[in-house]
């Protein structure tokens, strides 16, 4: 099992940066939420690309649907590789980092925040 999303011919890919084994990525046991620290594993990049989903939303903007490594729930990033409008490149690999975004209560999170802190980098890139 190599933990890379299915290609298909012009839609983005992200797979893991890091080393890592391809683990399953599953979701959490009900009742018991990851307290919030802001924190990364070599790892967390290879279990957040199984089983990923990844769109293409628009030119330049790719949406990732997974399930984060560290609490398991589930969760969409939307990575923009462009700010502003210019001549248009051929495609090439993005390094993207990814914050955990889901919506469950981690106990201790900052008000303003999202996820349970848990981040790590990807690879986007069009098959």
């Amino acid at each position: 099992m190599s933990g890379r999303p299915e290609t298909v011919p012009g839609r983005p890919i992200a797979h893991a940066l890091e080393g890592g084994d391809a683990v399953t990525n599953s979701a959490p046991t009900p009742g018991t939420l990851e307290p919030y620290v802001e924190t990364t594993r070599a790892e967390y990049a290879a279990r957040y690309t199984t089983g990923l989903r990844v769109e293409a939303a628009d030119d330049g903007v790719a949406v990732l649907h997974g399930r984060c490594p560290r609490c398991g729930c589930a969760f969409s990033y939307t990575h923009t590789d462009r700010v502003f409008r210019s001549p248009r490149r051929t495609p090439r690999p993005t390094h993207v980092p990814v914050l955990c975004e889901c919506e469950a209560e981690h106990p201790g999170r900052p008000p303003e925040e999202k996820g349970c802190g848990a981040y790590w980098n990807v690879l986007v890139e069009r098959a």
